[in-house]
């Protein structure tokens, strides 16, 4: 582990500058799109545009990486990133946060599927959830301190933005350390995306279960407390102990992954997602709020990491970059529709909507794994 660390930090680093910055900025976009007052239709649209664009970025990393390193890739896409969040700043006009928000879903996603193509391929199966669980740790360790700067509103919106494009550049600024040299392209296969959840049904619709999870916390979550009443100072808390408990969650998920049937682990966390929600439908409060962000939280922000592990007992080497592409289009598949739809279920059925909406894809997965379990786990390759 601690070679892990040793090899990996300079990227490491770079993705917690990355997220803070990107944890303030949807937050921003969120809250501010509640607060103007915007319909629910074109509300929706701006928080699932940067999943939509997310789409390009996962398709457009690929082939990229080929033509060039991990390291340009990663540059590339993480500059155009640091343009799209300044133009934030430039007009608070909703169709050009639209076209903003698909460029730095495209950006980020194109950076995210960079890192994970080159972690995949340095990973074994046996260490993949630890390792992976390490990547979304520092992910929401950003994201947590993100949430904070909220409190910083006072000094507007548009200087949030450009802090948040700052950081950015800053985190470019990290390559400069690296060592984790990038992994050698002798012969990759292509993977279809519909031949992968063939393939690994268990791991796929894990992975767009976590995207929806994720949207459905990190772009709807700031949208219902703004809705509920929270002032500034609750909802950055409530939002950076959501991440906080989803960042702590990781380590012993993914170790637990690593020693059991993960199909097992899959079950309990969406059991306990599930049944968090059903109760923050049926308890009112405002102390009921935070302990659903709190559980819900440590409950799905591991999604990934285990579905991404399950799906790679699959895979042969030569087929995990494209895979890793693939894997971040089904988790966009999830995040795409989770914002509109608790958009829409909020506007006609309140905030009780949101959680409803929340529990049932996590009660459906559970049952479905239940049933899957009674088939043999498959064996790494």
């Amino acid at each position: 582990m601690a070679q892990i660390f040793r090899t990996w930090w300079p990227v490491f680093a770079a993705l917690i500058i990355i997220q803070v910055g990107n944890g303030l900025t949807g937050s921003l976009v969120s809250v501010t799109g509640e607060a103007a007052g915007l319909s629910p239709g074109l509300k929706g649209l701006i928080l699932s545009a940067f999943y939509l664009g997310s789409v390009a970025g996962a398709i457009a990393a690929p082939t990229l990486i080929g033509r060039t390193s991990h390291v340009v890739s990663f540059l590339t896409f993480t500059s155009i990133l640091a343009i799209s969040t300044a133009g934030l700043a430039l007009s608070g006009d909703a169709i050009l946060w639209i076209v903003l928000r698909l460029i730095a879903g495209a950006s980020l996603t194109g950076m995210f599927a960079t890192v994970e193509s080159w972690l995949n391929l340095g990973t074994g199966d046996r260490w993949r959830a630890r390792v992976f669980s390490i990547y979304i740790f520092m992910q929401l360790g950003g994201l947590a301190a993100g949430q904070l700067a909220l409190n910083a509103r006072s000094f507007g919106n548009e200087i949030l933005f450009v802090c948040a494009a700052a950081l950015t550049v800053l985190a470019m600024a990290m390559m400069r350390f690296e060592r984790a040299r990038s992994p050698k392209l002798e012969i990759t296969h292509h993977i279809a995306i519909w031949t992968l959840a063939r393939r690994a049904p268990i791991g796929v619709a894990c992975v767009a279960l976590a995207g929806f999870s994720w949207a459905g916390l990190m772009a709807s979550g700031p949208a219902l407390v703004e809705m509920m009443g929270f002032d500034d100072f609750n909802k950055s808390m409530i939002l950076a102990l959501t991440v906080t408990s989803g960042m702590l969650a990781q380590i012993p998920v993914g170790w637990m992954a690593d020693h059991f049937d993960r199909r097992k682990v899959l079950a309990a966390m969406t059991a306990i997602a599930g049944v968090s929600a059903i109760i923050a439908a049926l308890v009112t409060g405002d102390e009921t709020v935070f302990l659903f962000f709190l559980v819900f939280g440590a409950a799905t922000f591991p999604l990934y990491a285990v579905g991404v592990a399950c799906a790679n007992e699959d895979l042969a080497q030569s087929e995990r970059t494209s895979a890793s592409a693939a894997m971040i289009i089904y988790f966009l598949f999830g995040a795409i529709f989770a914002p509109l739809m608790l958009a829409f279920a909020t506007a006609f059925a309140g905030p009780k909507a949101y959680f409803i909406v929340q529990a049932v894809p996590q009660l459906l997965f559970m049952l479905v794994v239940v049933l899957a379990l009674r088939r043999p786990q498959a064996s790494s390759l």
